[in-house]
């Protein structure tokens, strides 16, 4: 899971920089070409910012069941807690 949020962090800092490359491009290419991308870019930008929204409710819903798997377990092996755990 690590891996996979670490790959749509890069993929978000990639859209944010093409987002915010859209004036330099649009004074290079024209502004009508300028118009025509961000027109493609913001129905990418909507999914790209659902999924944002699907992934952190997945993220929440996985923490809070090991929270209730590790809540479960305490009354048999209290290793989970901080508190009786050893630090070394």
């Amino acid at each position: 899971m690590e891996k996979t949020a670490k790959k749509l962090g890069w993929l978000g800092i990639t859209l944010c920089g093409l987002c915010c490359a859209l004036p330099i491009i649009g004074a290079v290419a024209g502004i009508s070409s300028l118009t025509a991308i961000a027109f493609y870019l913001e129905k990418i930008g909507i999914i790209a910012l659902g999924l944002a929204g699907i992934f952190f409710a997945y993220y929440f819903y996985q923490k809070n069941q090991a929270k209730k798997a590790c809540a479960a377990s305490c009354e048999t092996d209290c290793d989970c807690k901080e508190e009786n755990t050893v630090k070394s």
